[in-house]
């Protein structure tokens, strides 16, 4: 029998590994990073870990060796040579099913619902169940959870307001902060409503803080409750009390939403939540919804009500990346050599020296650091201790911070820098720049289809392809439409860079006034990985580039 399992603690005793740390995409999807986290695959002669491709590069620098490692979703690349030696399945349901070889298979209590939810019919499945944790309920206020965001926000105002003033290219957008409009609880109510729902049962991070305005304790879950329109947090037992009654003690998670839900049909984070909470909720009777994308999208759609905390976001992150990457030149330039970690020492100190800078009275942390040379991989990837010197042929910078009050993210950034060492890199480099600010942001206005900015993004590509074979930087081996319709050319952005709503193929998402994302090129051919990326803000009257300097 295969058994499966996402024990944090046996990945990394027994393969070294810690996601968070050093997977990329582990701390990019702060709502969803269970779904993407590797899996143990026992089978009755060996233990395997099953890995996302796009985290091959960084599993591979982490020391995993490579026959204890199973590939599946494969990577998309313009350069078919950099996965040509590594076959990855076409899903995990795909893998697990050759794993299993017909036989059944064990998914430990730990493994994330929607990997059950993908696995059911495909297999024979045998789920655990898991220890039900006691939970005291607190109730909390709407209210007052609008108050402190409000409080947060006007502060936001100032600050942003301030940093921006002498800004020629941002003239005008400080009249587009608010302090006081927040529609999260109606746009709650409006999903709820749509999907017939009696609770929604708010697990991961962003979406607890985002209802709650508090950050979220280890194992504390929020609990909307649609008749009534209450919100309630279940503290495990243990947990600090919340100020305020309790508002009832329950044996575990499952049996107060039984008792406190007035139906059966409850919102579940399926990228989130484990197949033992599921079968915890099933067994008290809830009726699951899975609800991830939609939650995703209900941050999305309100992110211009933090517009202020976007923009300290941005410009914090263009300095810091764009001075980072000018001390990395400016040292090989001199002859010096250094290691990834060195310039992301100084992306860090950079981050630190603009919040001082600019008096910034709240949290500026990093939320995710793609840096690598391309001479070390060309997938993306954490820093290591990987020299930068000569041979160096370009250095990828792809970072974003968090801005953040008393635990809470309120806004996030995502944008890439390139240092690119050869002529040729250079060239498409600068052209880069073009395709982002041009061929993709000059396409971002109210009624755009995320879709149709993707496919115009490729007619903008087309006419210089020939160029860009001419000097080494694509190749003749692959349909480039074909491989670049696989990803996206960018995404909606708020408290996290947006799985729901991207500019790519099927995403139907229109944009209009207060839309917040950004907009990208990755380029990885031969020698050289390039990432040029801006981010950008749809106001009344222009669309703003908000990390240009």
């Amino acid at each position: 029998m295969l058994h499966i399992t996402a024990d944090v603690t046996q990945v990394r005793e027994e393969f070294g590994l810690d996601a968070r740390k050093s997977l990329l995409f582990s701390a990019i999807r702060l709502d969803s990073y269970p779904y993407v986290a590797p899996l143990i695959a026992r089978t009755g002669t060996e233990h395997l870990l099953l890995v996302r491709q796009q985290e091959q590069g960084n599993a591979l620098s982490a020391g995993v060796p490579k026959d204890r490692m199973r590939f599946y979703a494969p990577w998309v690349t313009i350069d078919p040579r950099i996965i040509a030696d590594t076959p990855a399945a076409e899903s995990l349901t795909h893998l697990v099913g050759e794993l299993a070889d017909g036989g059944p298979v064990t998914l430990a209590a730990d493994v994330v619902y929607a990997h059950q939810l993908a696995l059911s019919g495909s297999v024979e499945l045998v789920v655990s169940d898991q220890e039900p944790t006691p939970v005291t309920a607190y109730e909390v206020d709407p209210a007052d959870v609008l108050a402190t965001f409000a409080g947060w926000r006007e502060t936001g105002v100032r600050t942003a307001s301030r940093l921006i003033a002498d800004v020629p290219h941002l003239s005008g957008l400080t009249e587009e902060f608010t302090s006081r409009k927040d529609s999260r609880f109606a746009e709650l109510k409006k999903l709820a409503a749509e999907r017939s729902l009696d609770a929604v049962l708010l697990a991961a991070t962003p979406n607890f803080t985002e209802a709650t305005g508090r950050a979220r304790p280890d194992g504390a879950v929020a609990l909307w409750l649609s008749g009534p329109e209450r919100l309630v947090v279940l503290l495990p037992e243990g947990s600090d009390a919340l100020p305020g009654a309790s508002a009832g003690e329950f044996p575990s998670v499952g049996a107060a939403v039984r008792a406190l839900a007035p139906g059966a049909r409850t919102g579940v984070e399926e990228e989130w939540i484990s197949v033992g909470l599921a079968r915890e909720l099933t067994r008290e009777g809830a009726e699951l919804v899975p609800v991830t994308t939609a939650l995703a999208h209900w941050r999305d759609i309100r992110d211009h009500e933090d517009l202020a905390f976007q923009v300290v976001a941005a410009r914090a992150s263009v300095f810091a990346i764009e001075e980072a990457l000018a001390w990395a030149e400016e040292g090989l330039d001199a002859g010096r050599s250094f290691s990834e970690l060195d310039i992301n020492a100084v992306y860090l100190d950079k981050i630190a020296e603009f919040r001082t800078a600019h008096a910034i009275p709240f949290g500026i942390e990093p939320y995710f650091t793609n840096l690598h040379s391309s001479n070390r991989m060309l997938f993306p990837g954490p820093p290591v201790d990987h020299p930068v010197d000569h041979e160096t042929t370009c250095v990828q910078l792809d970072a974003g911070v968090r801005i953040v009050f008393d635990g809470v993210d309120v806004a996030t950034s995502d944008m890439a820098r390139s240092l690119p060492r050869t002529e040729a890199a250079k060239e498409a480099y600068r052209f880069f720049f073009d395709v982002v600010r041009e061929g993709i942001i000059g396409q971002i206005r109210p009624g755009a289809v995320c879709e149709d900015v993707h496919e115009g993004t490729l007619r903008y590509l087309a006419p210089h392809l020939e160029r860009m074979v001419a000097i080494g930087m694509l190749g003749t081996d692959a349909d480039f439409n074909t491989e670049y319709r696989k990803r996206n050319v960018g995404h909606l952005m708020g408290k996290q860079e947006s799985f729901a709503n991207e500019l790519r193929p099927g995403y139907k998402h229109v944009l209009q006034i207060g839309s917040y994302g950004a907009a990208e090129i990755p380029w990885r051919y031969g020698n050289v990985a390039i990432g040029t990326e801006d981010l950008w803000y749809i106001g009344r009257d222009r669309t703003y580039v908000l990390s240009r300097r």
